[in-house]
């Protein structure tokens, strides 16, 4: 709230007081208020209550990383392999999963927690042999993936840990969120040194085709409704989140993904790019325009 004009902020501040008198008695009146608050609140400021709000409302595999997208590390890779993998996706955290078994995981590997042994490498020219990955492991925290955002918050602050392992109703693991997640459900795109912007962040997740007329390049894990908001479209999401998932439960059991189109309320879209059975990228084109 600006302090330039000290009788407008006085206003607002006698505005927010009166507006604050009657308490809202349900959630959806207590939405309402904080939405209506627009006149007396700076708007990110209003937007981040809206985003507390929205949490016991949004799922844990609305905001997860889930398992195809996932960077993992297993218990059996060396040292150098782990090295390789954290130089070039620079997280800090990654599940470790058992060397058996590619869906079971046993533990969060912190990549500062391997600073320790490459420093007595390098003063002792000590070597890995002996090195257990399994014994540097954090033990993981697992969370349903119908488990609402706010019980993840609750769990997290709880054990003191920042990656959570999601699971379905038969216990398969199917993704990974962290406290970062979180955050921008509250705060939006969190943007850090490491991030590709044009690949992270929602404002580019849907992009206008440079030569297709009513045409756009929409990322497969951009959720429904931002699609919906962003294209004005009503694509269903009452069983499937992202737009990737709406292309596969449309095609149901297809072999070859790549190039494989599906029409929607008057919209054909076509996948673009997959990584094995993993939808990556889609065009959307309106028809009969």
């Amino acid at each position: 709230m600006s302090d330039d004009n000290p009788s407008s902020s006085s206003w607002s501040m006698r505005g927010l007081k009166r507006w604050l008198q009657a308490a809202p008695e349900t959630r959806d009146e207590l939405i309402r208020l904080v939405h209506d608050s627009r006149q007396f609140l700076e708007p990110d400021t209003v937007d981040m209550l809206e985003g507390v709000l929205d949490l016991p409302a949004t799922q844990v595999r609305e905001i997860m990383t889930p398992r195809p997208q996932v960077v993992g590390i297993h218990e059996s890779d060396s040292l150098d392999d782990i090295l390789d993998v954290i130089l070039e996706t620079t997280h800090s955290r990654y599940p470790v999963f058992d060397s058996q078994d590619d869906d079971a995981v046993i533990g969060i590997l912190l990549a500062k927690d391997l600073i320790p042994i490459l420093v007595a490498m390098r003063r002792d020219q000590s070597n890995t042999v002996g090195l257990r990955i399994k014994d540097l492991v954090r033990q993981p925290l697992y969370i349903n993936e119908t488990a609402r955002s706010d019980t993840l918050l609750r769990s997290l602050q709880r054990t003191q840990v920042h990656m959570a392992v999601v699971i379905d109703e038969f216990g398969n693991m199917v993704g990974v969120v962290t406290m970062e997640d979180l955050l921008e459900e509250i705060v939006g795109d969190i943007v850090d040194e490491h991030d590709d912007f044009d690949e992270d962040s929602d404002v580019n997740n849907i992009v206008e085709h440079p030569t297709k007329p009513n045409t756009w390049i929409v990322q497969a894990s951009t959720l429904i409704e931002d699609c919906n908001e962003r294209l004005h479209t009503s694509f269903d999401d009452a069983e499937v989140d992202t737009m990737g998932g709406l292309v596969m439960q449309t095609l149901g059991h297809v072999g070859d993904l790549q190039g494989q189109e599906v029409e929607i309320d008057n919209w054909r879209i076509k996948v673009l790019d997959v990584d094995g059975r993993f939808i990556k990228e889609l065009e959307l084109t309106l028809m009969d325009v």
